[in-house]
């Protein structure tokens, strides 16, 4: 008979190790590997237990009610600033180009004359009175000779009317002379009078014509220009020179609607122009606040001899009235909670409590406090950011 072997099971394979178990490290099979996590576990809970058991003896040994002491948070040092009252305000800024105090456009009043002289050119200082054009005045000084003779004709014209008149009223006394003559004497002497009354005023006329070709400045100042030379034939109402009247000059601060209120006459104005720093002062405000900008012009008098010159653009720092303010350094607000707060330390005490603040103005690395904190009291100064309430302190000593 022919014996029929079962197929072969795994068991009766031969004695070889599958891939997997060869590539395994250090000769471990998954079986072994299943158990090392574990193992590992009891390892680090055994370590953890030795190193607690002493406290765990020291706490068993301390008597029953007894505290466990407890060592005292690290303390951080920091330092105090007081709150105090210092004068606080915050300029308005404004900014605009130099201009004249006052600009005098002098003009021609005569035409037709032909220019003869420009004695000043522009930037020179001139007086009250000093001569800044002349015209050629041949014709109008021939018209006042002119109405000179004929104002000699007009008084000896007169004074033979009056002449007639006094003898025919002596004779009208006699009854030698009519009445009808006697009252044309007296016609013909009141036509005499108003002819040279007529003519006197005519000298007046051309003399003035004659004035009006040597134009004089009408008060002192800086020329700020020069539009005629000689040779030129001026029209009446021409620009012949333009003057800066006593030199004085202003900015024009443009300044917002909202600091607009706040500005006064008389403040004192640091202006600035590039590395420069001129002192001024508010002359006036400008009535109204222009629609398109929503800003208000400030006219801010420069004082003498500033170095600007008109068409400058220069910066201002209008400067209010002083006033008094609680501050703390800048440094020592925080925020806790989205509000503005300081940390501070009473007399003694070496915990820290937080206290929320309402905060104004900031200038000069202070800043006003307007709620929450009394003059004197002690805030920490450097460090507040690291702070949590009932932090203990070291004070650093003031330098």
């Amino acid at each position: 008979m022919v014996n029929k072997q079962a197929p072969r099971t795994g068991q009766d394979m031969p004695d070889h190790n599958p891939p997997a178990q060869i590539a395994a490290p250090h000769g471990l099979t998954r079986r072994r590997r299943r158990w090392l996590p574990p193992l590992l576990g009891l390892l680090l809970i055994a370590a953890l237990g030795g190193l607690a058991a002493p406290r765990l003896l020291h706490r068993a040994e301390a008597p029953p009610g007894a505290a466990v002491p407890q060592e005292p948070p690290p303390a951080l040092t920091v330092t105090l600033a007081p709150a105090r009252p210092r004068d606080l305000a915050r300029p308005v800024i404004g900014d605009g180009s130099v201009v004249p105090w006052q600009e005098l456009v002098i003009g021609a009043e005569a035409g037709g004359l032909r220019v003869q002289a420009v004695p000043v050119e522009e930037g020179d200082r001139v007086a009250e009175g000093q001569l800044l054009v002349a015209l050629d005045d041949a014709v109008p000084a021939a018209l006042v000779a002119q109405t000179e003779a004929a104002v000699a004709e007009a008084e000896a014209a007169l004074g033979i009317a009056q002449a007639d008149l006094r003898r025919a009223s002596q004779l009208s006394r006699s009854e030698n002379v009519a009445q009808q003559v006697l009252e044309q004497r007296q016609a013909a002497a009141r036509q005499a009078e108003a002819r040279l009354r007529a003519t006197r005023a005519q000298l007046q006329e051309a003399q003035a014509r004659l004035a009006q070709t040597r134009i004089l400045a009408p008060a002192g100042g800086t020329v700020l220009r020069r539009a005629v030379l000689p040779g030129a034939v001026v029209q009446p109402g021409q620009e012949l020179v333009r003057l800066l009247r006593d030199g004085r000059l202003e900015l024009d601060a443009r300044v917002p609607e909202l600091d607009f209120a706040s500005v006064r006459p008389g403040q004192a104005v640091r202006v600035r122009h590039g590395e420069r720093e001129i002192m001024g002062t508010v002359r006036a405000l400008a009535p109204v606040v222009a629609g398109e900008t929503r800003l208000g012009v400030v006219h801010v008098a420069l004082p003498p001899g500033s170095g600007l010159r008109p068409g400058m653009f220069a910066r201002a720092e209008i400067l209010p009235e002083p006033a008094p303010a609680l501050t703390v350094p800048q440094e020592a607000v925080v925020f806790r909670d989205g509000r503005p707060t300081v940390f501070v330390l009473p007399e003694g005490a070496e915990q820290v409590a937080p206290r929320a603040i309402a905060t104004g103005m900031r200038r000069d690395g202070m800043v006003e406090v307007t709620e929450g904190l009394a003059a004197g009291e002690r805030v920490v100064a450097t460090g507040a950011g690291f702070l949590s309430a009932g932090d203990r302190v070291r004070v650093a000593a003031p330098r």
